[in-house]
């Protein structure tokens, strides 16, 4: 994506040239106006096109890197909302993750157990297909034993392209927490695996 971006604004500046109307109204300038005097106004002219540019590109770079993981995650949090307030029908019932893993046999990575929610008392009940984003996903279903409350947990690869910089639980980084609709929504990087959690 930053390449693209890159191949965007360098594009951009390459393609800022005067066309031949600009470049007569320049050479009639210059010549009406004097050589010395029309050299510092074209160097005028250039300094003030760049400054121009610059300052597209380096607000594009900077709103960039500032907005995009705060939007990525937003994004999640709000599809994995809406997924938790629609609440389809399971797939699959089953409280053994091996059942439900050999039932989620269309995604490319196995599922696998979060340190983040290990030591709850989640207990899992089953699943869906789902996406987050456009990539296949898989939907856990689980019930809190203490409060009877649901909970879903939300596991997808990890592409760093598409979901950009998260909070990964490996660099020692915690979930970030979204609230859409009267949901609460954490999401975060383990294991090379997207994982979302929603509850409320």
């Amino acid at each position: 994506m930053k390449q693209e971006l890159r191949k965007v604004v360098k594009g951009y500046v390459e393609s800022q040239e005067l066309n031949s109307d600009q470049l007569h109204s320049l050479t009639k300038l210059i010549n009406t106006h004097g050589e010395k005097n029309n050299q510092n106004k074209l160097v005028k002219f250039r300094v003030i096109a760049a400054v121009i540019v610059v300052s597209i590109a380096l607000g594009l770079f900077w709103g960039y890197g500032i907005n995009t993981q705060a939007n990525v995650s937003q994004s999640i949090a709000e599809e994995v909302a809406h997924n938790h307030l629609k609440m389809k029908p399971m797939e699959v019932s089953s409280t053994s993750l091996s059942d439900v893993r050999r039932y989620f046999n269309k995604l490319d990575f196995s599922l696998s157990q979060s340190k983040f929610v290990a030591n709850t008392s989640l207990q899992l009940i089953g699943g869906r297909y789902c996406s987050i984003l456009g990539e296949t996903a898989a939907q856990l279903r689980m019930t809190d034993e203490a409060t009877g409350n649901m909970q879903i947990i939300y596991q997808a690869p990890y592409d760093q392209e598409l979901f950009r910089e998260l909070p990964s639980l490996e660099k020692g980084q915690d979930p970030v927490r979204h609230y859409v609709n009267g949901i609460s929504v954490d999401v975060w990087v383990e294991k090379g695996i997207l994982f979302a959690r929603s509850f409320n």
